[in-house]
């Protein structure tokens, strides 16, 4: 058994052309967005995701009916999070391994029931809205087979709270990208700088001073913590190590802040100076690409933000680096898959698994 985010979509009764086309179409968009088909009845379906993708899954719930008339009827949708357990056996066949059970599913069906159309009932075991990301309403009472569920409506038109920096939660294509945008960190100071004495920090030497801000400016940013990013970033660059590094950070930073296009004037001066470099590093000219290819995303210039995400994923494969490659193609399915482009982001996300190395 695995822990889920499950989300499980419901319409009543209409005519069998009308749902399975609307089936359809909400199957493809999740399926572009990495969901699996956890279940399907009559007139109901379910999908999951792994526990970190919950950003993928609300991205879901908030669009499913965005190209829906106003005369059709709407998707009514619950969500729950826990342990799934798959109905396929290690000898049934691959068309049923999707297929899974559990009480997630059970209480995301029961919350869908109870949902309105064009409505998203969230249950308390979603960690994002147990944690305080989500914006939500007053609660309602669902029952299921006797049993009963509380749901919270979720704010449809603002449903992410902002973080302690200002910043939306980091999405598993984020962290994809992470690799490339702050490189790992190799020689860490012995102690955390936030808690090293100032004689510590003073006497380090820059490059294991410089390694352990970017290991901090990392945490900042998968934690949405845009304010101690800054804050590492303006310290890297002051150890006179890293610049580029620092300067992508710092983007960031703003980006997560609102500032569009401040850090865009950043990153795009960065892309310049990587594509001017001498000699030229295809590794440094696919970092600013790709931190370039992100930043237009967060402005909504799609068309700009798949030109950088291909140019980048062209010099990570000039350089054979695997990470990198995977880093790129996981970008470009995210970006494929908000522009509801199903059949691109579900080729790049098969591609990166089809990347991944074998355990």
């Amino acid at each position: 058994m695995s822990e889920k985010i499950v989300i499980c979509y419901r319409m009543s009764a209409v005519g069998a052309r009308v749902y399975l086309a609307r089936a359809r179409e909400l199957m493809q968009r999740a399926e572009a967005l990495g969901a699996t088909l956890v279940s399907w009845a009559a007139l109901s379906l379910a999908f999951a995701w792994d526990s970190d993708a919950i950003e993928e899954a609300i991205h879901l719930a908030i669009t499913a009916d965005e190209d829906t008339a106003p005369e059709e009827e709407t998707w009514a949708c619950g969500i729950a999070q826990g342990a799934m357990e798959p109905l396929a056996g290690s000898s049934s066949s691959a068309q049923r391994s999707g297929l899974a059970w559990g009480e997630p599913l059970v209480i995301a069906l029961a919350l869908s029931r109870t949902a309105r159309g064009g409505e998203v009932l969230l249950h308390a075991s979603v960690r994002a809205a147990l944690e305080g990301l989500l914006n939500t309403q007053e609660p309602r009472l669902a029952t299921e087979a006797g049993v009963e569920v509380l749901g919270v409506p979720l704010d449809m038109d603002n449903p992410w709270k902002r973080g302690k920096g200002g910043q939306v939660p980091p999405s598993r294509s984020m962290r994809a990208v992470l690799p490339l945008v702050i490189p790992p960190v190799t020689t860490p100071l012995p102690r955390s700088v936030r808690e090293a004495e100032p004689e510590e920090i003073e006497t380090a030497d820059a490059e294991s001073l410089a390694a352990r801000l970017t290991q901090l400016a990392k945490e900042a940013l998968l934690g949405g913590d845009a304010q101690s990013l800054e804050r590492w970033s303006a310290g890297l660059k002051a150890t006179g190590e890293r610049d580029s590094l620092a300067n992508r950070m710092h983007a960031m930073a703003r980006l997560s802040r609102g500032k569009v296009g401040d850090a865009l004037r950043t990153l795009k001066q960065a892309r310049r100076d990587a594509d001017g470099a001498t000699p030229p590093t295809p590794q440094k000219r696919c970092q600013a690409a790709l931190a370039l290819g992100v930043g237009l995303s967060f402005a909504g210039r799609f068309d700009d933000a798949l030109l950088e995400g291909l140019d980048a994923l062209a010099r990570a494969r000039e350089t054979d680096d695997d990470e990198a490659v995977r880093a790129c193609l996981a970008f470009l399915a995210k970006l494929f898959a908000r522009v509801n482009r199903s059949d691109e982001a579900a080729l790049f996300r098969d591609s990166v698994r089809a990347s991944r190395p074998a355990i």
